[in-house]
């Protein structure tokens, strides 16, 4: 599918029936913990109550017959100038050979461009749970750009991915 047909097959905007449909969507994805769940769905909620700009996050959804397919939540990095970090990317396991995953980091690295991002980051767990997103990231043109061990928990490190959007 071409890139720019990518962005316009997606919803950018979050409707309120879509913060329990990602909890759900997040949940099946059987990698992520109970206080990570809830943090998706308050990532969607405060994002309903305050908007894309107040509160920070954008969204990237993927509509299908079963509800949400697909999507991604992220947002500029304060402090910093044309940095944006994806905060969560998650595919409906039942599509995840379809490339969905890649056409929604695509659209997303196409909206921040869009508003002059130059840079995304990707944040991920160095638990070998979190291997598939660490390959993705890798297959995508992001590189490591750094570690930190027990980030998480002892025996759980943070690996950081990053890729340079354009000039």
């Amino acid at each position: 599918m071409p890139l720019q047909s990518a962005k316009e097959q997606f919803r950018t905007h979050a409707r309120q029936s879509d913060a329990p449909a990602v909890e759900e969507l997040v949940r099946m994805t059987g990698v992520f913990s109970a206080s990570e769940i809830g943090i998706a769905r308050e990532l969607v909620e405060t994002n309903l109550a305050k908007g894309d700009d107040e509160s920070g996050y954008r969204f990237i959804i993927s509509d299908g017959t079963d509800g949400i397919d697909g999507y991604t939540c992220f947002g500029p990095i304060s402090g910093t100038t044309g940095r944006y970090e994806l905060y969560w990317i998650a595919v409906r396991p039942k599509s995840r050979r379809s490339r969905l995953g890649e056409h929604l980091l695509r659209a997303t690295e196409e909206s921040v461009r869009a508003v002059g991002g130059v840079y995304l980051f990707a944040e991920t767990s160095s638990l070998p749970a979190y291997d598939a997103a660490r390959k993705f990231y890798l297959s995508q043109g992001y590189h490591l750009a750094g570690s930190v061990a027990d980030w998480h928990a002892d025996g759980d490190g943070l690996e950081i991915y990053g890729k340079r959007l354009g000039s």
